[in-house]
């Protein structure tokens, strides 16, 4: 066996990923069957000797065990305080971020207390949310009180509240304000106290230094913080499939710890020194960076490969990464789900087994060119690492995201060179900033810094443009034929001729992606679709009835959730829109999706602000319609809008097949409402409902973000409510068959 450290990592990642995926309940029985396989063996003579299976049933057995073990004492009784009050003395242990017009903190709990409890379990990490910013500096300590709440989703499935655990984050928490708190100032600073102070002074160096645009795009690519990005910018990179690109990773990592080596190679420093000085600094860059799981898996494969040249052995990237991958695994029992950790792992194996084969293939076939061979290498190599990783991490993002980048192959090509230029030269501008006699250093670096930002805000915003630039995940027939492929790819790769048999795989394939688009089309011909969309406190629905498109409601934050779930499905007209309360901000992002969307048909209000100031900022809007109190609009042959407003009463009720939909905004009170309650079939709503008891009788769909769902949570249960909700795990859909036919889905995302 030449790789053990390979075997052994890779096999600890899969069974943790695969634990996490189905629960704790399950793992103690499995690990006690793998135990047993482990015994059985040794006692064969083949298996011992190979060692393979033997190892592989060893390592899956520990990491059932670890995985249920650690469940047990750890999370279970974190379910005692949630959705309790508590007070607590607690550390800042992160740099605070704001998001949505909400400051978030994240903090070391160091006491808890708890009214009518004892032996309250510590739950380690907390974030914390408050609607204004606290005076608190790096590990000062707050004393406040809180209600707490785990994050929405259940202990199996890779939900957000698994994302959290991986992040070694117990519990999340809105603070009282109006109570009162006291904060202390700092006494205690531990070496990541300093490198928490860095990452701020680095990160006001760039913004003193340059615009918001593209100092938000320099902050992203040195430090991960994308903070300073605004949505459409975060929207863009995402749907050029070159998000990776603002998330600190291998590539990052990789750039840094060369650039330091090959500077102090040319300052001609001894090579032990080089690799020591180097390793010292990639520990520094991991720091400031903030630990995080992709970080921490490239951070231990670069110090792996430095240790290797610094006692003069060859590095070996397989095993390296494996040793990368079961350290950062058996420390964090659910280090496997973090979908970032798992893109970080996957790219670098794809690079690592299919980057040089594809190179060889294409030298090969144009080794006749022989003019600009040095340029051509290059160009292949860029194209050969680009498309292994688009390859690779192709399954994590079907399975863990809600829209495939088809164009991610294309951008890479564009965009990572530049970006390889672009964080050498952050690094150097915030450091020459942040010093103040090298200040003068730092305008050189940051215009051309500047420059290359521009360029990749300028290409990722076109690049998203292009037709089905994403397809949506969330079809049935994708994950059918990502499974397909696999199985094929497996049969192939245990019979001999293996690359006729690949040639093979690679048609059958695509054949098969056809065959499951054109059957998803005819199948999906006479079925209608309601999508809730994930938009955090607001409603945005999306009807879509053979072709023919309709939204309803656009509140949020923002339309960015709305937009990327249109483009994801290929949709580039509406044929229908309207509003579904008086909120500035719901027009505001009605008004943006015309802008980026061709608009046929727009219901408003027949009040003075919609007639004028807004309709002038809907100009590429084909037709807009205004209503008194009621309106009707037949959307399709199977689809009928009907649109109420009274004193203080709004809702829309839509009217599919036989199948009723009511549509609510904000607090209603269902006894109010001129329709016959008992005739519903759901209800859509951003708020529970006066009267809630009125509930029980069909379900209910709750649009609205995780700590919301928190507070709501108690009612719903005392009321016996059938209830889903978004809640930060992804888009609900609704797809209506024959008469009164309903199939509930969630997002592969959530």
């Amino acid at each position: 066996m030449n790789r053990p450290f390979a075997l052994i990592g890779f096999v600890y990642l899969a069974v943790q990923a695969v634990s996490i995926y189905f629960g704790a309940s399950l793992a103690f029985a499995l690990s006690g069957c793998f135990a047993i396989l482990f015994i059985i063996t040794l006692f064969i003579t083949k298996l011992r000797i190979a060692k393979v299976i033997p190892i592989a049933c060893l390592v899956a057995a520990i990491v059932l065990s670890a995985y249920g073990g650690y469940h047990i004492w750890k999370i279970e009784p974190l379910t005692e305080i949630a959705n309790t009050d508590a007070e607590i003395t607690a550390v800042l242990c992160e740099l605070p971020y704001e998001n949505n017009g909400k400051f978030y903190y994240t903090l070391r709990v160091d006491e808890i207390k708890i009214s009518d409890k004892e032996n309250v379990p510590n739950p380690g990490k907390i974030v914390l949310s408050v609607r204004n910013a606290l005076d608190i500096d790096s590990y000062g300590k707050i004393t406040c009180k809180v209600h707490l709440y785990q994050s929405y989703g259940s202990d199996d499935g890779f939900t957000f509240r698994q994302s959290d655990y991986a992040k070694g984050i117990g519990m999340r928490a809105y603070m009282y304000e109006y109570q009162g708190y006291s904060i202390m100032p700092t006494v205690e600073k531990p070496p990541y106290y300093y490198a928490l102070q860095a990452r701020k002074a680095m990160m006001d160096s760039i913004d003193r230094l340059l615009s918001k645009k593209e100092a938000g795009i320099m902050k992203a690519v040195l430090l991960g913080d994308k903070t300073g990005l605004s949505e459409n910018m975060k929207s863009d990179f995402s749907q050029a499939g070159v998000y990776h690109l603002l998330v600190v990773s291998g590539l990052h990592m990789t750039i840094m710890f060369q650039v330091l080596l090959k500077l102090l190679k040319f300052c001609k420093v001894p090579h032990k020194i080089s690799c020591i000085v180097t390793m010292f600094g990639v520990l520094c860059f991991m720091a400031i960076t903030g630990f995080t799981p992709s970080v921490m898996r490239s951070g231990l494969m670069s110090l792996l490969f430095l240790i290797a040249m610094l006692f003069g052995r060859k590095p070996d990237s397989l095993n390296s990464l494996g040793i990368a991958a079961f350290l950062l695994c058996a420390i964090n029992p659910y280090a496997a789900a973090d979908k970032g950790f798992l893109l970080s792992v996957t790219s670098a194996l794809s690079l690592i087994l299919l980057s040089n084969p594809i190179k060889r293939f294409f030298l090969n076939k144009t080794r006749k060119i022989k003019s600009c061979r040095g340029l051509m290498i290059r160009v292949v190599s860029s194209v050969s690492s680009s498309l292994a990783v688009s390859t690779g991490t192709l399954p994590i993002f079907i399975m863990g995201f809600t829209t495939i980048p088809i164009i991610g192959f294309i951008s890479n090509l564009f965009m990572i060179f530049p970006t390889t230029m672009l964080l050498p030269i952050t690094a150097l501008a915030a450091l020459f900033e942040a010093i103040p006699t090298l200040g003068f250093m730092a305008k050189p670096f940051a215009l051309i810094g500047g420059l290359i930002a521009k360029y990749l805000i300028f290409a990722a915003h076109w690049l998203a443009k292009m037709p089905f630039a994403t397809i949506a995940s969330d079809y049935d027939f994708v994950m059918l034929w990502l499974a397909m492929t696999m199985i094929l790819f497996a049969t192939a790769i245990f019979i001999v001729k293996r690359r006729i048999l690949l040639r093979t795989v690679l048609v059958l394939s695509f054949i098969l992606l056809v065959t499951g688009i054109l059957s998803y089309q005819l199948s999906s011909h006479s079925t209608i679709r309601i999508s809730v969309l994930d938009v955090e406190d607001g409603i945005s629905v999306v009807v879509t009835d053979n072709r023919q498109t309709a939204i309803i409601g656009c509140s949020g934050y923002s339309s960015l959730n709305t937009y990327r779930y249109l483009q994801g499905h290929g949709i580039r007209s509406i044929d229908y829109m309207q509003s579904i309360s008086d909120e500035t901000k719901e027009y505001q992002n009605l008004v943006n999706i015309s802008e980026r969307l061709y608009v046929k048909h727009m219901m408003l209000p027949n009040e003075p602000y919609f007639a004028t100031d807004l309709a002038k900022s809907l100009v590429k809007v084909e037709e807009i319609s205004y209503y008194e109190k009621n309106a009707n609009i037949m959307f399709s042959d199977s689809v009928e809008i009907a649109l109420h407003e009274m004193l203080d009463v709004s809702y829309t009720l839509l009217k599919v097949k036989d199948i009723s939909v009511l549509i609510l905004s904000s607090e209603q009170d269902l006894t109010k409402l001129n329709i016959d309650i008992n005739q519903i079939d759901l209800i859509i709503s951003d708020s529970v409902p006066q009267n809630v008891e009125y509930l029980q009788s069909f379900l209910t769909i709750l649009s609205m973000d995780e700590q919301s769902m928190a507070n709501s949570a108690h009612i719903l249960e005392d009321a016996n409510v059938q209830m889903y909700a978004t809640a930060g795990r992804g888009d609900l859909h609704i797809d209506i068959k024959g008469e009164r036919t309903l199939v509930l889905r969630r997002d592969s995302g959530g």
